[in-house]
């Protein structure tokens, strides 16, 4: 009993201890000081913040009073100047005086002025005397509204006055009055003040935070440095305009918000306001107030600390105790309580640690058996959220979960940034961007559609939504439903979009393909009506002669001019079957290429063969001219470019009247594409030309402008369709350019791959060395020398007739031959066949070959022939016609050799044919039989496959396959036959005889097995060329 009277009285004693040291070391030295604090700042506050603004105040009116005066006193020199007042009085009569004046004296004093004064930014006169505008820089009539209001003012005054513009911008004015009365006003000066140095002093000024004010006489606001406080600064200026202010004689304001103390006025009539923020005051005041409050702040902790060390001395046990409680609160029960006393505290701290035992042993069969539990519903989850994870990835369905308040995603499925292209951390941020991805406008896009769901708070179901992935492009359509709901969280947004972009797709391919019909069944009709007439009129020729000639059966000559003119409208029926099948072909995207190495001056005899003749028959200019070609050799469809260019060419023919003329140019220019070349093909006539309505459509099918000059012009408006499908198939551009009356020009343009090849061995092969030009234009032949350059041939170049045989003598002496020379047909000292017959006559051996580059065959082919030229060439000529000619000239040597020997070179061969169509058959027997040859027929594919199995090897040469027939085609039959396990079947020469004429159509006939293609109808000589090339 005692013992605890002791303990309540020892814990009386600690609290009253520590109550005393709180007392006398905290509260009572907090109250001393603040009281203190409190007096001082009530009696001093006023007083001082007066004393401290008035020094400002002083400092800065003596400053601009000076600045004032001494502004003031530059311009008032310029009004003391009475030459320059003077001249500007008598400008009118002595322009050239006051001119001087300002050169000589005014000019430079201004300038002076600005560059030593800093508040000066500008000096500038002004007077109506003036004749002109303005004389210089500094002196003008005065035109601006603002400088004529000042001009008129200082009639009225001629001291300074200060004027503020417009802009805020300051001046000083004074009147210049004339010279010999001082009375009247012949001109005004103006200084402009930098407003920013001018006003430096108040800048500068800092008393805590304090606003300035000048105001001018008018009231205008001419200078001012605020507080921090707009509003403040703001009430000041108000309570200045209105008067409001309540000063003491020495003009100091105590206002409940500000101080405020105004100067006296500064020489210019300004006044000068200095105001302070009274809170701000008050705060510097009290700042000693908290000092004092920090100081007792650091002594209450000091106490504290000391109070906190005295009380653990003497409840050093309680405290471990209670941080043991703390410890199990915490759940650490594996605490453990060291107190070796016997008394009330030492049995607490014994039975608490039982406690802690006792509870430790609970929780861990708690969590035992909760740790059992938690793995059986996190399987659970795992599954749940695989399976929800499965189903999403494997479909584009979207699901979201919207906060409605921010518009961000609680949750929304992973696969959205791949079906949408927009980053999951944009949707997750505001799901009002899906938006962006959604083709829709107003009301109708997606982020409207969910604004209007949340504030309305029903379901919207969309039946259809367009997307578009904003990286790829890729249309995604969508049915989707946005509705409100509430969970535990409360209000969410719940966004499902199911994807149906398969159905919609197929929906559209459904549409596509019954419009697809629709117009493939107009295009039949329109494509009868358009070639009806086309067709009908070589059938119509064809019917008639024949009938013709069976009238006159017994007339020989008129039976051969008939059958000439049933096959000149076969030709033509063959050709408008071939740019049907062309344009078939081109539109269900079945054309190919068959690129291959191609000669660009093969290419161009062929054509200049065809269309030179044509011009020629129209008594037509046909001029080719090659520009800046560096190579021969290109990568490209010969044929198909042969069809492009004979297509325009033959146009330009056709539409350009008898006496016209047709230029054909070349051109290759470099590529951006490394190894490839463009190759420009320019045809440009002086024709009938076309409308510009029209130049639009002349790359349609079945499209001719119909007038009075194209009505007698057959076509079937399918060559220039043909012609630019073709360009663009490969990669090309093709435009025109017409005028009607005037002619047109078809630019198409070919990016090709160049092929560089040297030669040597040809040209050694040929027996050529030695190579003379006889020419005076370079250009004409640059391609050829840098061919023969490149293969080591030696070139001597000539200019004229004379050079050219002075040169040959030279080589005569030296014992050397000109293998090959090369004449252009005119020359300026002699004609080209004088100067062959010159030539040979030097030449007793004969062995140089002289080759004339003509433009004009029929000009000079005569009499270069007779003079002993080997061969007439056409310009512009190429190393591939140069290599063709030599090749030729070799072909006709070895001909005339075994001349005696040939006789047929079919005779005697035997094939075996497979043709179904009867009257085809009857032809090729007939043909072939003609040339010696005979034929064994099979009526499919099939039937020849069995001939040729009971055949004995020898029995058939070659085999000539046609392609569509019953039982078994062409190809079928090739690749049976190459089937057969006998040395025979796989070495016969087969040879597919068919009209199908694309490229893909003879790679058809190669991988079969075939060994050449020749199409319908038949031409003797292209069959039998064929055949030479497999007769074994």
């Amino acid at each position: 009993m005692g013992n605890q009277k002791l303990a309540r009285l020892e814990n009386i004693k600690i609290k009253t201890q520590l109550r005393m040291v709180f007392l006398f070391l905290i509260v009572i030295p907090i109250v001393i000081l603040g009281l203190y604090s409190y007096i001082l700042a009530r009696n001093n506050l006023n007083a001082q913040t007066k004393v401290s603004i008035q020094g400002g105040v002083n400092v800065i009116s003596n400053g601009l009073d000076n600045n004032a005066k001494r502004e003031s006193d530059v311009l008032k020199f310029f009004s003391y100047e009475e030459a320059l007042r003077y001249k500007i009085e008598h400008a009118k009569e002595d322009p050239f005086s006051i001119t001087e004046e300002m050169t000589d004296n005014i000019e430079p004093l201004i300038w002076y002025f600005i560059g030593s004064d800093s508040n000066i930014e500008n000096i500038k006169l002004y007077s109506e005397f003036l004749e002109q505008s303005h004389i210089g820089e500094f002196i003008s009539k005065p035109t601006d509204e603002t400088i004529k209001k000042w001009y008129e003012k200082c009639h009225d005054e001629y001291d300074t006055m200060w004027m503020v513009d417009d802009d805020g911008e300051i001046y000083i004015v004074k009147a210049l009055l004339d010279v010999n009365t001082s009375s009247k006003v012949i001109g005004m000066a103006t200084l402009k003040l930098k407003k920013d140095n001018f006003f430096s002093i108040i800048n500068q000024s800092s008393y805590l935070n304090n606003g300035i004010l000048l105001i001018d006489e008018e009231g205008n606001i001419v200078g001012q440095k605020k507080l921090n406080d707009e509003a403040l600064d703001d009430a000041v200026i108000q309570d200045i305009r209105d008067e409001k202010l309540e000063k003491d004689s020495e003009g100091f304001v105590v206002s409940d918000k500000y101080f405020l103390l105004e100067s006296n006025e500064i020489s210019n009539g300004w006044k000068l306001y200095y105001y302070v923020d009274r809170n701000e005051m008050v705060a510097d005041v009290f700042s000693l107030l908290s000092s004092d409050i920090v100081i007792a702040g650091v002594i209450f902790i000091i106490a504290y600390v000391i109070a906190t060390l005295f009380s653990r001395r003497l409840s050093y046990r309680i405290i471990r105790l209670n941080d043991a409680a703390n410890e199990i609160k915490r759940g650490n029960l594996n605490v453990r309580i060291n107190d070796e006393g016997k008394d009330e505290i030492g049995e607490l701290s014994d039975s608490m640690q039982a406690m802690a035992i006792k509870l430790n042993d609970m929780v861990e069969e708690i969590n035992r058996r909760n740790k059992a539990d938690l793995l059986a519903k996190e399987s659970d989850i795992h599954y749940r959220e695989w399976l929800f994870d499965f189903v999403v990835e494997r479909n584009n369905d979207i699901l979201a979960v919207v906060n409605v308040e921010n518009y961000t995603c609680n949750f929304i499925t992973s696969n959205a940034e791949t079906v949408l292209g927009i980053s999951l951390d944009t949707l997750k941020e505001d799901v009002r961007s899906i938006a962006t991805a959604h083709k829709a406008e107003g009301a109708d896009r997606l982020d409207n559609i969910i604004m209007s769901s949340i504030k309305s708070g029903e379901a919207i179901i969309l039946e259809e939504i367009k997307f578009e992935n904003v990286k790829t492009g890729e249309q995604l359509f969508y049915r989707g439903v946005v509705i409100c709901t509430y969970d535990d969280g409360g209000k969410r947004m719940a966004i499902a979009l199911y994807d149906r972009t398969q159905e919609i797709k197929r929906n559209h391919q459904l549409q596509e393909a019954l419009n697809a019909a629709e117009t493939a069944n107009k295009a039949k009709t329109s494509f009868l009506a358009n070639m009806s007439h086309d067709f009908r009129t070589p059938m119509n020729a064809i019917t008639g002669f024949n009938l013709l000639i069976e009238k006159h059966a017994d007339d020989p000559d008129k039976v051969k001019e008939y059958t000439h003119k049933i096959s000149l409208a076969s030709h033509n029926l063959l050709g408008l079957l071939n740019d049907v099948l062309d344009m078939s072909k081109i539109e269900s995207g079945k054309t190919t290429l068959d690129i291959k190495e191609m000669a660009i001056g093969l290419l161009l005899e062929e054509i200049n063969s065809v269309i030179s003749f044509q011009a020629k028959a129209k008594d037509q200019e046909y001029i080719v001219n090659i520009e800046e070609m560096e190579h021969d050799m290109f990568m490209g469809d010969k044929q198909r470019i042969n069809e492009i260019l004979m297509n325009i060419l033959g146009n330009a023919i056709k539409y350009t009247p008898e006496g016209g003329r047709i230029e054909f140019r070349i051109k290759e220019t470099p590529s951006s594409s490394e190894g490839f070349q463009n190759v420009e093909f320019t045809v440009k006539d002086n024709g009938i030309g076309m409308k510009a309505e029209y130049i639009d459509k002349i790359f349609d099918a079945f499209s001719r402008e119909e007038t009075g000059a194209t009505k007698s012009i057959q076509g079937t408006g399918l060559g220039m369709a043909i012609t630019k499908s073709l360009v663009e198939l490969m990669g090309g551009t093709i435009r025109v350019e017409s005028e009607e009356g005037k002619g047109s020009t078809f630019i198409v343009n070919l990016r090709l791959k160049a092929v560089d090849e040297n030669d040597v061995d040809f040209w050694k092969g040929h027996g050529i060395s030695t190579v003379m030009f006889v020419t005076e234009n370079r250009t004409q032949t640059e391609q050829l020398r840098a061919a023969f350059e490149a293969d080591k041939i030696e070139i001597l170049d000539t200019k004229n007739g004379f050079e050219a045989i002075h040169a040959i003598e030279n080589c005569n002496s030296a014992g050397k031959l000109v293998d090959l020379i090369l004449i252009n047909d005119i020359l300026s000292d002699m004609t080209a066949a004088e100067l062959i017959r010159e030539i040979r006559s030097k030449d007793r051996r004969n062995n140089s070959l002289i080759f004339v580059m003509a433009e004009n065959f029929a000009a000079i082919e005569d009499d270069a022939k007779a003079a002993g030229a080997n061969e007439i060439v056409q310009k512009p000529l190429f190393v591939s016609n140069l290599k063709q000619i030599f090749e030729d000239i070799t072909s006709r040597a070895a001909g005339t050799d075994n001349k005696e020997e040939v006789v047929n070179p079919l005779q005697g061969m035997k094939f075996l044919a497979a043709e179904d169509n009867d009257i085809n058959a009857d032809i090729l027997i007939e043909l072939m039989n003609m040339e010696g040859a005979t034929v064994t027929r099979g009526c499919n594919g099939q039937e020849v496959v069995d001939m040729f199995k009971e055949a004995k090897e020898g029995d058939y040469d070659m085999i000539l396959m046609d392609i569509q027939m019953p039982v078994m085609n062409g190809y079928e039959a090739a690749a049976a036959i190459r089937s057969l396990e006998t040395e025979w079947a796989q070495r016969i020469p087969i040879i597919a005889m068919t009209a199908n004429a694309y490229a893909d159509d003879v790679q058809h006939a190669f991988d079969a097995g075939m060994n050449a293609h020749v199409t319908k109808p038949i031409d003797i000589k292209v069959v039998e060329k064929t055949i030479l090339e497999f007769k074994q």
